[in-house]
């Protein structure tokens, strides 16, 4: 294979390039690809060479989650290329600059230690960044939906919101911010280029990845487009080790190269993965709240950061110079993480964004431009409505 034309797009456009005769889709996570297989977009790999390397080199479950993704039918669709972790990346240095402890857990970058200006925590925007809105739905699946975003909602008020993950992942390499969500191989590259950052995968609380490779249904070279899954699953694991990419391999026969002996440290952090104790993640539960969630945390808790950071650090500096008693503190606290309630656009009745009400809304969401305007800004007022009085509270 010599010719090869690589194309950088956004998940939006996968059908039309798939449409289109595209023959690979490399890159992005597995819910991309199981919506993917779900709308017939991917063809079943048949190349007997990749099918013999399932059960030998590469494991169909890691941490009880799917490397191969198989049809009704038995055939396989997709295969993970790369495995990824999500958790939070630290930086001693500025933890001990502002006494702070080094968090192991989700709860703990949620809680009041971390209330503080300015803040010392960095996230993203979801609707900018595919490996934070992961990371949300882990936290919503880990603690359940309605413990889940009061989780959310305290991470988002301890936190300064930037609009991507590389973002997030540079200021805790900078030392502007001492705690930032990520996903594992920024992690990897930021303890490479800031020996004083640490990646921490959250105990019992986090996922292990595939990242999926698949024939696409259009392919009008499935026999070059097969050998090149081949070789990717194969000595193409090699990418990973590049120092610029940080990426655990799938094939773990790849350590045994010259080049593999080379990251020592890379092997350490595969063989963390597959000891770690993840959550039993569902699929389709994310898949089916995705655009609610994406959207809910945008208006709620992104758009509305300023008035809800400014309620919840001052609800603590109240309480912990004793201006308010422990009754009032957590009267308040629970007030700030009440579900946001808003009017149904088509019932006229107050609702709250219940998972099921999520599941409801989602697909038109997506589709309805009119609907997605007018519910984010029920969201975005109400939430800063709520934010506010709580701080008119505080203040007294």
């Amino acid at each position: 294979i010599k010719d090869i034309k690589f194309i950088k797009a956004p998940e939006s456009l996968w059908p039309t390039y798939i449409e289109k005769g595209a023959d690979v889709g490399w890159g992005g996570g597995p819910t991309l690809f199981d919506d993917l297989f779900k709308n017939n977009y991917l063809a079943p790999i048949e190349d007997q060479k990749v099918l013999g390397l399932i059960g030998t080199q590469i494991q169909e479950t890691i941490a009880g989650m799917p490397m191969v993704r198989k049809g009704n039918d038995g055939k396989i669709y997709w295969i993970a290329a790369a495995l990824s972790s999500f958790g939070f990346t630290v930086n001693h240095d500025v933890l001990k600059r502002w006494n702070l402890p080094v968090p192991q857990r989700w709860e703990e970058i949620a809680s009041e230690m971390f209330a503080m200006d300015p803040p010392q925590v960095g996230i993203a925007d979801p609707t900018r960044s595919t490996s934070n809105t992961r990371i949300y739905q882990i936290i919503l699946q880990a603690f359940g939906w309605d413990e889940g975003w009061k989780i959310l909602t305290l991470i988002a008020a301890n936190s300064k919101i930037y609009d991507a993950s590389d973002a997030v992942r540079e200021a805790v390499i900078a030392g502007d911010i001492a705690v930032g969500n990520t996903i594992d191989f920024y992690g990897y590259t930021a303890m490479k280029l800031n020996p004083s950052c640490e990646y921490i995968i959250p105990k019992g609380q986090s996922i292990i990845n595939g990242d999926p490779i698949a024939l696409l249904v259009n392919s009008q070279n499935k026999e070059a487009a097969q050998a090149f899954i081949y070789w990717v699953l194969t000595e193409g694991q090699k990418i990973w080790l590049d120092e610029e990419i940080n990426r655990l391999p799938v094939n773990p026969s790849i350590f045994d190269t010259p080049e593999g002996q080379k990251r020592s440290d890379l092997k350490k952090a595969y063989e963390s993965a597959l000891k770690t104790q993840g959550i039993k993640f569902d699929d389709n539960e994310a898949l089916a709240t995705v655009n609610s969630m994406q959207l809910y945390f945008k208006a709620t808790l992104v758009d509305a950061n300023q008035e809800l950071h400014r309620a919840w650090v001052s609800l603590v500096k109240a309480y912990k110079e004793g201006k308010i008693s422990e009754d009032k503190y957590k009267e308040l606290k629970a007030k700030l993480l009440e579900p946001v309630r808003f009017k149904d656009p088509d019932t006229g009745e107050t609702v709250t964004l219940t998972k099921e009400y999520a599941k409801k809304i989602n697909d038109r969401l997506a589709k309805d431009s009119s609907f997605r305007d007018t519910l984010m800004q029920e969201w975005r007022d109400a939430a800063r409505e709520k934010y506010q009085s709580v701080l008119a509270e505080v203040q007294g």
